[in-house]
């Protein structure tokens, strides 16, 4: 058991604050896995029902447990967070977070363009596009269903791994493709059937669905991203 230094310069409700929080990270707490009461706390490190009680505060606000009524407090996996303004992969923005980063290919095929490709791709006649369609997961937890579209100038996508692979690093490290900016918008959705199946969620949940248009440095529209966000699972930050 860890113990809590009465000397340290760390307050006592941040020591057990971070005794707690590092379990829960390192899975020696697992999600929705009850933790002991505020007594029990108190007794087991020694600490005042007050020091107890900042610590779990604290935890329930950055999202780290969650309190039911008449149960008790439970560990709860915290939400992925994702900086908007930051131009970072999915594969980035889980390293940062602290979680493994993983991709299911559903779909990659060269399709017919919708007349919405022709406009935000600037197509030009008899262009084709490039439909790419990932599941992505946090720690083997599926969060996002992701649709993402190229002009047929991208076709060699279609001998590249993308499931063990960062689509963003290919472009960049393997084909000098770069990546400078993005227009965004988001807007709530729920889920379809597909994003039912795909995801593991009822129909009718509620998402996140964000919408990308990715722009390199010469202003020219390299994809268009459509990103089926399971609502509860992350966290967007603007900062």
């Amino acid at each position: 058991m860890d113990i809590l230094k009465q000397t340290d310069v760390i307050p006592l409700y941040q020591q057990l604050k971070n005794i707690i929080k590092d379990a829960i990270l390192s899975g020696k707490i697992k999600a929705n896995e009850k933790i002991p009461s505020e007594a029990e706390l108190s007794k087991t490190y020694q600490v005042s029902r007050i020091t107890v009680r900042n610590a779990i505060g604290e935890l329930v606000e950055e999202g780290f447990l969650i309190k039911k009524q008449g149960k008790g407090t439970f560990a709860n996996k915290p939400k992925l967070e994702k900086n908007i303004i930051e131009f970072l992969s999915f594969t980035l923005t889980c390293e940062v977070n602290g979680v493994r980063p993983g991709s299911k290919l559903i779909k990659k095929e060269v399709i017919q363009p919708t007349q919405e490709d022709v406009e935000k791709l600037r197509l030009s006649a008899g262009n084709k596009v490039v439909f790419i369609q990932r599941v992505r997961y946090a720690d083997h937890e599926p969060l996002i269903l992701e649709n993402n579209y190229f002009s047929d100038k991208y076709e060699f996508l279609m001998d590249e791994d993308l499931e063990k692979n960062s689509l963003y690093k290919i472009l960049r490290n393997k084909y000098n493709v770069d990546l400078a900016s993005c227009k965004k918008t988001i807007e709530i959705s729920i889920a379809s059937t597909e994003e039912m199946n795909l995801l593991g969620v009822s129909k009718g949940y509620p998402m996140l669905l964000v919408e990308d248009i990715v722009f390199d440095h010469e202003g020219f529209p390299v994809h268009r991203a459509e990103q089926f966000i399971v609502g509860d699972k992350i966290k967007l930050t603007i900062n």
